[in-house]
């Protein structure tokens, strides 16, 4: 598992001197599917897997801090306890968010409600901030014993992520684009299924990722661009997903990047394959 610096949800970092999420559990996504079992024949006969869905438990704490300087608050016992209810009414309304933010400010939209964003270190000889994203909903109730003595709860909530995979990004959130036009290989550690694929005119474009199976054709003249994230395809501003053709590929996505070995693309025309680099 990551070893996670801190974690912000929504723009707000869940580490500070007011409340802050203390433990993680991770869990990783269960493969998906089932092998076929012949009839004629001994064994199993293996089968692609997809995976599952992913969950995380928080175990978080909410005190009577001022998170602004870092003290309990002045003015005795009811300013404490006013204290501590403006902080827990920060850590709820967070986390019982119900809708997904749009795009504003040239920021990406939420994919869910909860904007989860991981700072972890990279790079070990010369170490450095990186971040991770992914977009999920609180899927457990809060349960909260008598915090009054001392004006202190602690408590775990679980979240389900929609995505099993994490995506590279900058602080705050948003996506970073990484760009192959040749073989090579994209990075991360998880197979790659969103993306876009920009093919310069041609007759009839196709591009083949010999390492994963995946192939897309456009069955016309011109350029195209195929969006494998909403299974779309445009050649200018016309819509031509109705002209995808698909024949030959051997993958379920639309197109697959695999991670850790160079992929292997062919193409009768240039291309660019702009994605973001996906996490386990």
């Amino acid at each position: 598992m990551a070893w996670v610096e801190s974690y912000i949800v929504n723009g707000t970092a869940f580490d500070g001197t007011g409340f802050a999420i203390d433990t993680v559990t991770q869990n990783t996504p269960v493969l998906r599917g089932e092998n076929v079992v012949p009839a004629m024949d001994h064994g199993v006969r293996w089968r692609e897997k997809r995976l599952g869905a992913r969950t995380e438990e928080w175990e978080l704490w909410v005190c009577d801090v001022d998170p602004v300087t870092g003290l309990p608050k002045a003015g005795g016992e009811t300013a404490r306890r006013a204290q501590f209810h403006d902080n827990w009414d920060e850590v709820v309304g967070i986390l019982y968010t119900t809708h997904a933010a749009a795009a504003a400010g040239g920021n990406d939209a939420y994919e869910a409600p909860l904007q989860v964003v991981r700072r972890l270190k990279s790079t070990p000889g010369s170490p450095a901030d990186a971040y991770t994203v992914n977009y999920g909903e609180l899927n457990t109730p809060l349960e909260v014993g008598d915090y009054t003595a001392f004006q202190y709860a602690r408590f775990t909530v679980g979240i389900g992520y929609i995505d099993p995979r994490w995506y590279g990004c900058d602080s705050s959130g948003n996506k970073t684009d990484s760009v192959l036009t040749a073989d090579g290989d994209p990075g991360g550690s998880a197979l790659m299924t969103r993306m876009t694929i920009a093919l310069a005119s041609a007759t009839n474009p196709y591009i083949i990722n010999n390492t994963t199976g995946s192939k897309l054709t456009y069955t016309g003249t011109g350029a195209v661009t195929f969006d494998t994230t909403n299974y779309t395809a445009t050649s200018g501003i016309t819509n031509v997903t109705g002209s995808v053709d698909r024949t030959g590929s051997t993958t379920t996505d639309w197109f697959q990047l695999r991670p850790g070995v160079s992929n292997d693309f062919s193409s009768n025309t240039t291309y660019t394959i702009t994605y973001t680099k996906a996490y386990i």
